[in-house]
């Protein structure tokens, strides 16, 4: 089988996204399939010809919010990961929010603010919406924490609420809940989906899981598994293949959640693409269920050739 591992591009996740794409092809070449790596550039039309599958690599636009997919999809050609639709709803923060609600998934409360408002209202709807500070502003349709803040004060909120205004055009604004950081990674496509062990993210260079923690090495200290209650715990990995079933993930997927001492946890977003750097969370997840780097690589080919009858 010839797999081309598509990766790089031109989102500012291009040189996330080059490392995980190294990974993935030196795994795949050890795994003795005929691979090549794709450094994606925008005429990329002749570079995804030739091959029997396509590894998608890619981090943020366009490689995770589904076009890609969907041009993959009108040439016929097979590829690992989730299709135009659930990649679209995952990038979408508010999107996404929108469908977890309409499916009783318990999100963080937020408000969505666009480039037409002025900062002083939108901070006047977040302070009533959202209560006392802090909380925490991020682009819609951005990954890897860029340009996520604690924020903490008027002043700041205006400052950032401008700053995502000018770069962006919109943004969001979520109550910040105070809770241990977890991840869980999903494997496999609708019924036969299940969950990996629970990750909780323990940042040590960084006050949340932001991108230095996320790509530093020992930016983060990972406990893995995550100690709780074996009825928390299974309440936990049951969310995450539930978000994934809803948005219609396929292959892998990494859901991020918030859970409180209290044990009631909130789904802050899933992630369609997850990294497969060194410090990413799903291998480390795979790797306590029992799968080597190159055992998940080949999990995830062999997933979508069945869907492709390759």
């Amino acid at each position: 089988m010839k797999i081309g591992v598509l990766c790089g591009g031109w989102s500012r996740e291009r040189e996330i996204s080059l490392r995980s794409g190294k990974n993935v092809y030196d795994a795949l070449l050890k795994l003795n399939y005929d691979a090549t790596c794709v450094d994606m550039h925008r005429d990329f039309e002749e570079q995804v010809q030739g091959f029997d599958l396509i590894f998608i690599m890619l981090h943020g636009n366009p490689g995770e919010d589904g076009r890609i997919q969907g041009y993959l999809d009108l040439k016929g050609i097979p590829y690992v990961g989730s299709g135009p639709t659930a990649s679209a709803i995952g990038l979408d923060k508010l999107l996404f929010k929108r469908v977890m609600t309409a499916e009783g998934v318990s999100i963080a409360p937020y408000i969505h603010f666009d480039a037409e408002e002025s900062p002083e209202s939108i901070a006047l709807r977040a302070m009533k919406n959202l209560g006392s500070f802090p909380h925490i502003i991020k682009p819609v349709r951005e990954g890897s924490s860029i340009d996520t803040y604690i924020i903490r004060n008027e002043e700041d909120l205006r400052s950032k609420i401008q700053h995502l205004q000018k770069i962006y055009g919109d943004g969001l604004l979520e109550k910040f809940i105070r809770g241990r950081e977890i991840t869980i990674g999903v494997l496999g496509t609708g019924k036969d989906a299940f969950a990996l062990p629970i990750l909780e993210l323990q940042p040590v260079i960084s006050e949340f899981y932001d991108y230095r923690a996320k790509y530093t090495k020992g930016g983060t200290r990972f406990i893995l598994p995550a100690p709780m209650p074996g009825d928390i715990y299974e309440r936990l990995q049951d969310t995450a293949v539930k978000v994934h079933r809803i948005v219609g993930a396929r292959d892998f997927s990494r859901v991020d959640m918030i859970l409180r001492e209290d044990g009631e946890h909130f789904v802050l977003e899933i992630n369609t693409i997850p990294g497969m750097t060194d410090t990413s969370d799903l291998p480390a997840q795979a790797k306590e269920h029992g799968m080597s780097f190159e055992e998940l690589v080949d999990f995830l080919v062999k997933s979508a050739s069945r869907r492709y009858n390759l």
